[in-house]
């Protein structure tokens, strides 16, 4: 499975290919399409960044399978910082 800076990578990469050379020429079209290109590859999380909630939850001593036991302001961090750590 690849990590999640690999997926965003090739994701802003995939995009900009559709752009071609006048992509410097489009701005914030061509910023806003990258921008969402990244976004939506975070649209499923990797291992790493489920075991990361899992882990504060563990560490809380919040139960196996309680659902929505951290809140997404406490939980998006945690599994963001994760994907920044994987390692390819």
């Amino acid at each position: 499975m690849s990590t999640m800076v690999d997926r965003v990578g090739r994701a802003i990469l995939d995009e900009a290919k559709n752009f071609g050379p006048l992509a410097h020429h489009m701005g914030d079209v061509f910023e806003r399409r990258l921008a969402r290109a990244a976004i939506e590859a975070l649209m499923e999380p990797t291992d790493a960044m489920l075991d990361a909630v899992a882990d504060e939850e563990d560490r809380r001593g919040i139960p196996s399978g309680v659902i929505g036991a951290l809140i997404a302001e406490e939980a998006w961090p945690l599994m963001i910082q994760a994907a920044l750590k994987e390692q390819a």
